[in-house]
């Protein structure tokens, strides 16, 4: 979902960059708001951070050939609201552009409205409209995971689609465009989204499990009248609903115009499990005139500095998830304490 420094330039990136830090800053406020209502929790901030940077770092290798990474908006946007989601999203691509050559400073912005934006108020806004219609937690979280990992990339297309079609060199129409971008980014995205509707929604199921009392303070859910009991009918109209997406998306990309089938196909020629970033909108930027260039800090050029700065990244985020794992998924410390000291 990262679009590379380069590809967006001039009045295009001063615009998104200026979406970006507003949409930020409400998201900081939120931030601040937070705090003052829930100050034992402010730890879930900086987990929420570490879940985001790290779960929107890990490239996930398709049969398409090339690799791409989950979001993780759409969870952060359930447990923390989709401001603070947006503001978490923001600081980590920002984290991203400047010490793991993913994304860039000049699409910093409009990587801001499509991870940040789309992806926690999509995200969120599906798993609220699965609750009022009555779906048990883990399945609006499905809904809510799904669909903010989808629209991600709906809207990744659609900014790169737009910003082509006025480059010096456009291939095609708009709607030219968006139709090669959704053939390529599909089969390898929708995979991947399904994975993620999966995570989210079994996250909230533990989480209430565990600690019902939590999700209840940050306005997760109502225990009074909560039914969180299984519904297989649910699940197997979502597994349906799933399949047959990925089913139309494999039969749409094999009958694919040969011009635009090239081009969602490029991927797995010679790119070696190349992202999608990568073998996909660099590939498209670059023939219509608008080629993506090296990041200000190329750490990815560098070796093994890069994967140094990868290891230590998860590092880092893995000891914050652990260390305030308990908040959500873990016993209360006190209970803990109690079993380990035998009191009853």
């Amino acid at each position: 979902m990262h679009i590379t420094e380069g590809i967006i330039t001039g009045k295009s990136a001063i615009m998104y960059t200026g979406v970006g830090v507003a949409l930020v800053g409400l998201g900081v406020l939120r931030m601040k708001k937070f705090v003052i209502d829930f100050p034992e929790k402010k730890p879930l901030l900086g987990m929420g951070a570490a879940l985001i940077f790290f779960i929107s770092l890990i490239p996930i290798p398709a049969f398409t050939g090339t690799c791409s990474h989950p979001c993780g908006t759409p969870l952060v946007a359930i447990l923390l609201g989709p401001l603070i989601g947006v503001a978490l999203a923001g600081v980590s691509l920002l984290l991203q552009a400047a010490f793991f050559a993913h994304g860039g400073f000049g699409t910093w912005g409009a990587n801001v409205v499509v991870l940040g934006f789309f992806g926690c108020f999509f995200g969120w806004g599906a798993f609220r409209v699965a609750r009022k219609i009555g779906f048990p937690l883990w399945a609006a979280g499905f809904a809510g995971g799904l669909i903010g990992d989808i629209m991600v990339y709906a809207a990744s297309g659609l900014i790169l689609g737009t910003t082509l079609v006025i480059g010096p060199n456009p291939q095609y129409s708009l709607t030219g465009y968006l139709t090669a971008i959704y053939a390529a980014y599909l089969p390898t995205q929708l995979p991947i989204a399904i994975g993620e509707m999966v995570v989210t929604g079994l996250a909230l199921h533990y989480a209430f499990k565990q600690r019902p009392e939590v999700l209840e303070e940050l306005g997760i859910i109502n225990r009074k009248t909560v039914s969180e009991k299984k519904a297989p009918v649910t699940m197997i109209l979502l597994i349906i609903l799933s399949l047959s997406l990925l089913f139309m998306v494999n039969m749409g990309h094999a009958e694919t115009p040969p011009d635009i089938s090239s081009v969602a196909a490029v991927s797995g020629k010679g790119s070696g499990m190349a992202g999608m970033d990568e073998a996909v909108n660099e590939h498209m930027a670059e023939a219509a005139g608008l080629p993506a260039r090296d990041p200000y800090i190329n750490t990815e050029a560098m070796g093994d500095l890069w994967i140094m700065l990868l290891l230590l990244g998860g590092g880092v985020c893995g000891f914050i998830i652990g260390r305030w794992w308990h908040l959500l998924w873990g016993r209360p410390q006190e209970d803990s304490l109690r079993n380990e000291r035998g009191v009853k």
